[in-house]
C-alpha cells in the first residue's frame, strides 16, 4: 500500500461489523500496530481513525482477522489532513442517524462459554443465558439499530458490577456484548401450566420430568418457541401431530450431540461442518434405518431433518436427558412462530402441557433456518436464525429507499437503501390476521431499522394476495413483478449478476402474464425484462385448489390428454384405482367442458402428478409431499429419461405418461419410476441449455428443493456457469429479492 497509510486515514467498513466483536477486535488491532485514534458505530457502518507509521499492516489486519461472525463487504480508506491528533485509541460511544449497516445476527452458543457453562468455579456455571461476543442473541432482541444495549430487550436488566467490568473492558471476551448477563442480574426461568398458572419448583427439572414422562412442552428459544417431546416415543409424537392437526409434515429432531446424531443418521462432512457450525440450523439429511426413533416423525421419507442444542438452554435440558426430542417450531399451521408466553397458552394451550418460558422479550420473531447440501453446496429451504436478515451489498447508493413484499406463501421482504439490499427471515404463508399481521410488524421492523419510507413498492402479479394488496393500499408508486421471472432474479440478485441468463423458474404455483398458472418456466432473462421460450404444455387442475391437495386429479387430467375415457376406466393405475368409475366419468366431463379444471403449466404439479401415477401418493398432507417421497426411491445410476417432445417451446410429456404406465407392472417400478422422472426433469433443462450454449444459466423455484435432482444439475452443469442460490431460499422466501433487484435496475432509485 502507499505511503499516506503511514499518516492519518480514516476508514470505513461496512458488512456485519456491529454485535459481532468488531470494535474490540479493531482495538486489539491498534494496539498491536502501534496505531492511535478512535473507532465508532454508526449507521453507516464502523468508522475508524488511525494515525501511526504501521496503518498500512493495521488495514491488512482488518481485512484477514476478523471475529468468527463478522464480514466485510466494503471498507475504503481515505487521507485526512487535518485530522487531531490522539495520545492512545480509544472506543467511542455508537451514534445514531439514517444509515444502511448491516444487522447483527444470531449465533449459537461458543465454545468459550459451552466452557464456563461447564465449570462449577465460574460464575456462569450452568446460568441458561450466557453469551458473549461470539455468541448469543442479536437481532431477536434489537429495537432499532446501532446495536446497544439501551436499544434491545437486555436495557430491563442492569448489569451487576462484575459484568459490567466485563462490558466495558476491552480486552474480555464480552466488551459489549450487549445481552451480557450473570445469575444475580439477568433474566429468569419460570414453568407455567397450559392455563398460565406459575408452577412451583426449579422450572429446568419441572421440564425435563415432564418430557421423561411423555409430556409436550413448549420452550422459549432465540426467536421463539419449541414445542419438544420426546422423539423415541411414539406415543408423544403421535399425540403432538394429533394436538397440533399435523399429520404427516417431518418433525425437525434435536440432538444432544453430534455422536447421538450420527446414530441416527447418516451426515457428510459437509454436512456435519454445518450442524455444528457457529449457527447450528436444521440440516436435512439422510435417516438410518431400524433405530429407536418415533416411525412418526418423518413418516413415508428417509429424511431427517436434525440440529443440535444451539442456546445454552437447550443445552441444559440436554444435560438430564440421554434421548433425541421432537423441536418443531411453536405455531399454528404455516403461521409464523409464536415469541410470547401468554400467545402460547392462549393459541396452543390446547397442545402443549407446560411452558418453560423466561423474561428475556423476544423483539423480533425468527425461526430456525433449515437447509440440505447438494454435492456440498448449500441449498436453503428456509432463511431464519443466524441467517437472516441477510444483506447484500450493492455497487451504486440508491436515491431512495424502495422495498419488495414477496409472494404469498414462505412470505418474506426486502429493502433497498443506500447501497444495500436486505432480505428478511421467513414470516409464514399470508392470509391469515397472524401472519399478515407479522408481515406487517416486519415492514415496520425494516422501516425503523433504516429510519426510511420506502418511495416505490415492488410485488407479484396477482392481485389477491395479501402482499399484493398492502402495495396498492400503501399508496406509493407499485410496480408488479412475474413470478417466475423474480425467481430467476432472486438468484441474479445474490450473485450480482445484470447479463442476459438462461433461467429455469420450477415451482407449484405462480400467476403468469397471461393470467394463467405458470410453473414450469424457461425464461431469457436479464435485469430489465424477460422473454419465455419454455413452458410445460398446460394441463388441468382438476376442481380447481383440491387438485393441488389430490395429485391423482392432476394424474387423471394427464390420463384424460393422452387416453379416451374408456380407455382410462379400463386402465389399472393406482391413479384410476384411487377413484370409482362414476367419479372418473364426473371428472372427464369437467375436463372435457373446462368446469373449474384450471390449466397449469406448473413443474411442481407434475411432479404431484407423479407421485399419484407411479403409486407413491394419492392426496398430500403438506407441499411438496409427493417429491420428497419419490426422492427417497431415486437411484442416481438411473439415468435414462422418459420421452417427451417439444414443439415452439411447450414441453409435451404424454410420451412419458404412457412410458408409466407401462413400468407399473414392474416389481422395481417405484425405483425406476422416481429415477427417470428426475432425469427427464435434467433432460428437458439440457435440451434447452443446447440452444442457448452462451447463456449462463440460473434456477429458482421450489421444485429445486429436491436434494436429488439438484445432485444431477450440478453433475450435469456444475463446471459451467450454472447459477443456483446457496445464501437465500431457493423458493419463494426470495421473491422479494427479485422484486427488489428488478425496482434497483428500473427505477429512478439509483444514481
Amino acid at each position: 500500500m502507499g505511503s499516506f497509510y503511514n499518516q492519518n486515514v480514516r476508514i470505513l467498513v461496512q458488512g456485519l461489523v456491529q454485535g459481532v466483536g468488531f470494535r474490540p477486535f479493531v482495538y486489539r488491532m491498534a494496539k498491536q500496530h502501534h496505531i492511535k485514534g478512535t473507532v465508532c458505530n454508526t449507521p453507516e457502518g464502523v468508522v475508524i481513525e488511525a494515525q501511526g507509521v504501521y496503518c498500512d499492516a493495521f488495514v491488512d489486519a482488518l481485512r484477514t482477522n476478523l471475529p468468527p461472525r463478522a464480514r466485510i463487504d466494503s471498507l475504503s480508506v481515505s487521507e485526512v489532513t487535518d485530522s487531531i491528533t490522539y495520545d492512545d485509541f480509544e472506543i467511542l460511544e455508537s451514534f445514531m442517524g439514517e444509515g444502511s449497516v448491516a444487522i447483527p445476527l444470531d449465533s449459537a452458543l461458543c465454545y468459550a462459554c459451552e466452557a464456563e457453562m461447564d465449570d462449577p468455579s465460574n460464575r456462569r456455571y450452568q446460568y441458561p443465558f450466557i453469551n458473549c461476543t461470539d455468541c448469543g442473541p442479536r437481532y431477536t432482541i434489537i429495537q432499532i439499530p446501532p446495536y446497544d444495549r439501551v436499544r434491545t430487550s437486555m436495557k430491563h436488566f442492569t448489569m451487576c458490577p462484575e459484568c459490567e467490568a466485563e462490558y466495558t473492558d476491552p480486552n474480555s471476551r464480552r466488551y459489549h456484548a450487549e445481552p451480557i448477563s450473570c445469575p444475580q442480574c439477568g433474566p429468569k426461568l419460570k414453568m407455567i401450566d397450559n392455563q398460565g398458572n406459575l408452577i412451583v419448583g426449579d422450572p429446568l427439572e419441572l421440564a425435563v420430568k415432564m418430557v421423561k414422562e411423555g409430556k409436550i412442552i413448549a420452550l422459549k428459544g432465540l426467536g421463539g418457541f419449541h414445542l419438544m417431546c420426546d422423539a423415541t416415543s411414539d406415543i408423544a409424537v403421535a399425540e403432538l401431530r394429533r394436538r397440533k392437526h399435523r399429520k404427516a409434515k417431518p418433525l425437525a429432531v434435536m440432538f444432544r450431540s453430534l455422536e447421538d446424531l450420527e446414530r441416527y443418521s447418516e451426515i457428510t462432512e459437509d454436512e456435519r461442518a454445518h450442524i455444528a457450525g457457529a449457527l447450528k440450523p436444521i440440516v436435512v439429511v439422510r435417516a438410518k434405518k431400524d433405530t429407536d426413533l418415533s416411525q412418526y416423525v418423518a413418516p413415508t421419507i428417509d429424511r431427517l431433518g436434525v440440529f443440535l442444542p444451539y442456546t445454552p438452554l437447550h443445552r441444559l435440558l440436554f444435560e438430564q436427558i440421554d434421548f433425541p426430542l421432537v423441536a418443531t417450531s411453536a405455531n399454528v399451521s404455516d403461521e409464523p412462530i409464536i415469541v410470547r408466553t401468554d400467545e402460547i397458552v392462549s393459541r396452543l394451550g390446547n397442545v402443549v402441557d407446560a411452558v418453560l418460558s423466561h423474561d428475556r422479550t423476544i423483539i423480533n420473531p425468527l425461526d430456525d433456518s433449515v437447509l440440505q447440501i447438494a454435492e456440498g453446496r448449500v441449498v436453503m429451504l428456509r432463511m431464519g436464525r443466524g441467517f437472516a436478515p441477510r444483506t447484500f451489498p450493492l455497487t451504486q447508493t440508491l436515491e431512495q429507499s424502495v422495498m419488495a413484499v414477496g409472494a404469498h406463501q414462505k412470505s418474506a421482504i426486502a429493502l433497498g437503501v443506500q447501497n444495500n439490499m436486505v432480505l428478511s427471515g421467513h414470516i409464514g404463508d399470508l392470509g391469515s390476521v397472524e401472519a399478515d399481521g407479522y408481515f406487517d410488524r416486519t415492514i415496520q421492523t425494516f422501516k425503523r431499522f433504516y429510519e426510511t419510507e420506502p418511495t416505490v413498492i415492488a410485488s407479484d402479479l396477482h392481485p389477491f394476495y395479501s402482499s399484493t394488496q398492502y402495495a396498492v393500499a400503501a399508496k406509493r408508486d407499485h410496480i408488479t413483478v412475474q413470478h417466475h421471472y423474480a425467481h430467476i432474479l432472486a438468484c441474479m440478485a445474490e450473485y450480482s449478476l445484470e447479463e442476459k441468463v438462461l433461467g429455469f423458474a420450477f415451482d407449484g404455483t405462480g400467476y403468469g402474464d397471461d393470467g394463467n398458472l405458470w410453473g414450469g418456466e424457461v425464461l431469457i432473462a436479464d435485469t430489465h425484462g424477460y422473454e419465455r421460450i419454455g413452458f410445460l404444455k398446460p394441463f388441468a387442475l382438476l376442481g380447481g385448489d383440491k387438485a393441488i391437495k389430490e395429485p391423482r386429479r392432476i394424474a387423471l387430467s394427464l390420463l384424460f390428454d393422452s387416453y379416451t375415457l374408456e380407455e382410462v376406466l379400463e386402465l389399472k393405475t393406482p391413479t384410476t384405482e384411487a377413484f370409482l368409475p362414476h367419479e372418473i366419468r364426473t371428472l372427464h366431463h369437467m375436463w372435457q367442458k373446462n368446469i373449474n379444471a384450471p390449466l397449469s403449466s406448473s413443474m411442481g404439479r407434475l411432479f404431484d402428478a407423479v407421485a399419484s401415477l407411479g403409486g407413491f401418493i394419492q392426496t398430500l398432507d403438506y407441499e411438496g409431499q409427493g417429491g420428497m417421497i419419490m426422492e427417497s426411491f431415486v437411484d442416481e445410476s438411473i439415468t435414462q429419461p422418459f420421452e417427451f417432445s417439444v414443439e415452439e417451446g411447450a414441453v409435451d410429456l404424454s410420451d412419458m405418461v404412457k412410458e408409466i404406465i407401462i413400468l407399473i407392472a414392474e416389481a422395481d417400478s417405484k425405483r425406476l419410476i422416481a429415477s427417470r422422472f428426475i432425469a427427464t426433469v435434467e433432460a428437458i433443462m439440457l435440451r434447452f441449455a443446447a440452444l442457448h450454449p452462451e447463456l449462463p444459466i440460473v434456477i429458482g423455484g421450489g421444485v429445486f428443493q429436491n436434494r436429488a435432482l439438484m445432485e444431477r444439475l450440478y453433475h450435469r452443469f456444475g463446471n459451467g456457469a450454472f447459477y443456483a442460490q446457496q445464501q437465500t431460499p431457493i423458493n419463494d422466501g426470495s421473491i422479494a429479492l427479485g422484486q427488489l433487484y428488478y425496482i434497483i435496475h428500473n427505477t429512478k432509485g439509483k444514481e
